[in-house]
């Protein structure tokens, strides 16, 4: 009877440890890899304290997060490029999803629509192509055009209420004069650049650039560390460093980051990355380039069957084709 009663206790003693041990230790739901989820992720938890998700983990629309203590976690917000603090909720409630769709100017809403970039290669008019957008971190960028035919020389002129200065080239490009003075944080500066033939100027192209504060630029640093602090793998550092940059309107500092992981001697896989480069050129209004990079997020895409990306892909090209479809404006000689 006393053997009986000892194998008994030995039998039952794992299953009144098990009994004690809390549900709520199981191990955390990591989602590190945009593959990783079906939804189009609104951001990343980027501290401890979540109850069902991991640090590191892509949280989708309408998803709930629980904070362990009634306590709050970092977050990076796609939309916002911000790190908020949260509390226990729905996430989309402070954080909502990124607008892929130009709402003043798409297919359903022509009103308004006016394509500001005229012209392609060998046009009767330049196109400024860099800086790709009207805000940048760089205080001395590189300007970039389209070439003119029949143009024989380009004069670029920089102005604004603090300095002004111009220069005559033979290429479609300059890097910024080492000799002139650099922008200024928080300044504002218009780019022209004239096309010439026979001494003649005939067209030109202009655009406003601003310098960000040097706040702005300071919180944009602070949060580009704490993405690369977490160790993601190195595609997803750069989806999420690009979510920044977009929030910003910088366009020139996350095509060039953009290019830098495309344009190398082992192409990527990753059709989010030619996808999200074709977003930025469109949202650049360089439809030529933005077509291109479509185009190869649609064939890695269809290669490794990934039907999210193929279908976003798809969707950026029809984009393409109804932007080039707007009128263009024709600025004459000033």
């Amino acid at each position: 009877m006393k053997l009986s009663t000892k194998y008994w206790a030995f039998f039952c003693l794992p299953f009144l440890i098990l009994k004690d041990i809390p549900l709520v230790a199981s191990v955390p739901l990591i989602r590190v890899k945009r593959s990783q989820v079906r939804c189009e992720a609104i951001g990343r938890i980027m501290g401890r304290g979540e109850k069902r998700f991991g640090t590191k983990s892509l949280i989708c629309e309408k998803e709930s997060i629980e904070v362990l203590n009634g306590g709050t976690i970092d977050f990076l917000c796609y939309s916002s490029g911000k790190i908020l603090k949260l509390s226990s909720g729905i996430v989309s409630d402070k954080c909502p999803k990124i607008e892929t769709i130009n709402a003043n100017c798409n297919p359903n809403n022509v009103v308004g629509c006016f394509r500001p970039k005229g012209g392609t290669e060998e046009s009767d008019e330049p196109t400024i192509i860099s800086p790709y957008s009207t805000s940048t971190l760089n205080p001395r960028p590189e300007i970039t055009w389209t070439p003119v035919k029949g143009a024989t020389s380009y004069k670029v002129k920089v102005e604004s209420y603090e300095f002004r200065w111009e220069k005559i080239v033979n290429q479609a490009r300059l890097a910024y004069p080492s000799d002139e003075k650099e922008f200024q944080p928080e300044g504002i500066y218009t780019i022209y650049v004239f096309a010439y033939k026979d001494g003649n100027a005939f067209s030109y192209d202009s655009t406003p650039v601003n310098l960000l504060s040097i706040a702005s630029q300071e919180e944009i640093a602070q949060n580009i560390k704490r993405i690369k602090e977490l160790g993601l793998p190195p595609e997803e550092t750069v989806l999420d460093i690009d979510a920044i940059y977009a929030s910003e309107n910088l366009l020139n500092e996350t095509i060039e980051m953009l290019k830098s992981h495309t344009e190398t001697a082992t192409p990527s896989r990753n059709p989010s990355l030619y996808r999200v480069l074709g977003d930025r050129y469109l949202r650049a209004w360089l439809t030529n380039e933005a077509k291109r990079q479509y185009i190869r997020a649609f064939e890695v895409a269809k290669s490794s069957n990934n039907s999210k990306e193929l279908q976003k892909a798809q969707e950026g090209l029809k984009m393409v084709e109804f932007y080039n479809q707007l009128p263009t404006r024709r600025n004459g000689a000033q």
